[in-house]
């Protein structure tokens, strides 16, 4: 099978913030957008981490379609995880306790490289708003917290929302790749975050999100590469995460799901009408090897989350797709987690989060 790699060289961030401000040129030789590294004698770190509620326009027949059953509490074990049941096959990560702390790690590191926001779009006074595949609900809940007038509806294939939430937050079990049974123009902001592998019509989803936009209402998408880049040569191509990447990659190709969908979606938006289309870049170390105390921070954090994500990425696309025995796939993924590390190693991704607005006629 031929690899398509993802983009080996995107704009990097100012030097100054590690993604604030405009997008710059490429930048030239081997200098790291992350700064120097930390020198490498310096001592190893422990990687561990220490009511009434507002109506939506979901309709009645909408609401009882989708709300909770025992089938979908009645969820799937495979491999010592837990996956959900409802749409069975459409997402490949589990939702057990462990994946609810790596969802939860990846809202707090999207917000240390966001320099707290949640969003991007220069949305005001939203009304209705979106939150496709919420996970544990956390960027909804933050949301409504901080725009108290407006209806925050977060949808998700498992329930594993808290249940105490504000009075403007709504929770429901459902499949954004299915029909949209709300009202058009329903919404005035639109967020989705992380999909990558979830989604086999990417078009088909932004177009729905486009109907179900108000005239002047905002879709963001923030999503993650699923690949690693180092600007010293400290990542060979022949490394054990490199190896794995690129099998996972393979896989999510092999079902339709594709990961490294982040390069796409400034033309995705442009494609599908919005207007006023911008997209940021930013860059996530996968250690705390720079010496930027904010960034080497950040880095502390996202080596803590991709302990988690190397199984919770993998270990379906590998024993189910990719037809690997769980003892092959579990050593593969402890020396991806040995090489990430590795402090010598000055390995980084790239998140990209891009926004267009829907014309107002």
């Amino acid at each position: 099978m031929t690899r398509t790699l993802p983009e080996q060289h995107l704009s990097h961030p100012t030097a100054n913030g590690g993604g604030y401000g405009e997008e710059q040129e490429p930048h030239e030789g081997l200098l790291s957008p992350l700064g120097s590294a930390i020198p490498p004698d310096e001592p190893e770190e422990d990687f561990g981490t220490d009511t009434e509620t507002l109506r939506s326009d979901y309709d009645e027949e909408y609401m009882e379609t989708y709300s909770l059953s025992s089938s979908i509490l009645d969820y799937q074990y495979e491999n010592g995880r837990r996956y959900a049941s409802f749409r069975s096959g459409h997402y490949l990560m589990p939702n057990d306790e462990e994946e609810q702390e790596r969802l939860d790690l990846t809202h707090h590191i999207y917000l240390m490289l966001m320099g707290g926001e949640l969003f991007n779009a220069p949305i005001k006074n939203p009304q209705k708003v979106l939150d496709l595949g919420t996970g544990t609900g956390n960027w909804a809940i933050d949301f409504a917290d901080n725009y108290r007038d407006a209806v925050v509806v977060g949808n998700d294939l498992s329930p594993i929302q808290p249940s105490w939430v504000p009075p403007n937050v709504e929770f429901f079990v459902d499949d954004f790749e299915s029909e949209w049974l709300e009202k058009m123009n329903a919404y005035d902001f639109i967020h989705s975050r992380n999909l990558a592998g979830c989604v086999v019509d990417w078009h088909r989803l932004i177009r729905q999100a486009y109907d179900h936009l108000k005239p002047g209402g905002y879709l963001e998408l923030q999503e993650s590469a699923v690949w690693a880049w180092s600007d010293d040569g400290t990542l060979k191509m022949d490394s054990p995460l490199m190896e794995y990447l690129m099998a996972l990659n393979d896989a999510a190709h092999m079902i339709g799901r594709e990961l490294n969908i982040y390069v796409d979606l400034k033309p995705w938006l442009i494609a599908h009408g919005f207007e006023d289309v911008h997209e940021q870049t930013y860059i996530l170390p996968f250690s705390p090897w720079p010496q930027d105390p904010r960034l080497r921070e950040i880095g502390r954090v996202q080596a803590v989350m991709v302990e988690k994500a190397v199984e919770a990425y993998g270990l379906r696309l590998c024993t189910q797709v990719l037809g690997w025995g769980q003892d092959r796939t579990r050593i593969m993924q402890s020396l991806v987690r040995e090489q990430l590390k590795d402090r010598s190693l000055h390995s980084y991704t790239k998140i990209k989060v891009a926004y267009g607005r829907k014309p107002l006629r």
